[in-house]
């Protein structure tokens, strides 16, 4: 009877063992295909320069439309901003990551790493989504913060540059069709107090004004830029460039616009 209590005492306890092994495994197979979190998926630009990485492993809801919508878009203009923004001495990203997840408001940009509301965009998947991180990709290449290292008198550029920059490329040249801050946006938001300074759309419709009227042919979007990037920018630079004061392109830039309301 002892032998055969011990063999019973083995087998049972193999029998757990083997129990405890099996769901050890499952334990460890469900880890690894739910509980690890997605590894980002990266593109480069179109020119192949940037490597883009974006994470979707904490709104896997939106991967399918951040393959297959945002990431051409962000690959394209990349090169297209690089252009349009330089500056002496100075040399974009090779890379930055779009971190979507749930959170507060929009979008941020810090140095080279958006983070986007992931909830914020499902609801405007079809409407400003794109848009709006655009914009954000605007701002990984403007990378003002850089001008503190070999500027010992740098200036901080004004918030109404740093916003309205990259409202007026993603507005203006980015989807104009979609009228997000020219006059008919502001047809419907008359109550809209116009100054150049009225930041993102407000200051995009204002550089559009002054880059139409007065600066197509003198680079005057990537001379206002390397002056806030190098921590130069002074409201001097306006009449350098245009002949004309800061607080004159204002006057004459609310005057235009509001003939064409009334129109």
């Amino acid at each position: 009877m002892k032998r055969y209590g011990t063999i019973l005492a083995i087998l049972a306890f193999g029998v757990t063992a083997l129990r405890a092994e099996v769901n050890e495994s499952k334990t460890a197979v469900v880890t690894e295909s739910i509980g690890q979190p997605v590894p980002p998926f990266v593109v480069h630009s179109s020119d192949g320069y940037c490597e883009i990485s974006i994470d979707t492993s904490n709104a896997p809801e939106l991967k399918t439309w951040a393959g297959q919508k945002l990431a051409p878009v962000l690959a394209e203009w990349y090169p297209r901003l690089v252009a349009m923004l330089p500056s002496e001495g100075y040399t974009a990203p090779t890379s930055f990551s779009v971190d979507i997840r749930p959170g507060q408001g929009v979008a941020a940009t810090g140095r080279s790493k958006i983070t986007a509301n992931s909830k914020w965009l499902e609801r405007e998947l079809n409407g400003e989504a794109i848009g709006a991180l655009l914009h954000e990709e605007v701002h990984v290449v403007q990378q003002y913060r850089g001008g503190r290292r070999s500027n010992p008198d740098y200036k901080r550029p004004p918030g109404w540059l740093v916003e309205g920059i990259p409202d007026y490329i993603r507005w203006f040249l980015y989807e104009p069709k979609s009228h997000g801050a020219d006059a008919v946006f502001f047809r419907k938001h008359r109550n809209a107090k116009l100054n150049y300074d009225g930041l993102y759309r407000i200051s995009a419709n204002f550089l559009n004004y002054v880059i139409e009227t007065y600066g197509k042919d003198k680079n005057l979007l990537a001379k206002v830029n390397a002056a806030c990037r190098q921590g130069k920018y002074v409201d001097e630079l306006w009449q350098e460039i245009t002949g004309k004061s800061l607080p004159d392109l204002n006057e004459e830039w609310k005057a235009a616009l509001q003939k064409q309301l009334a129109d």
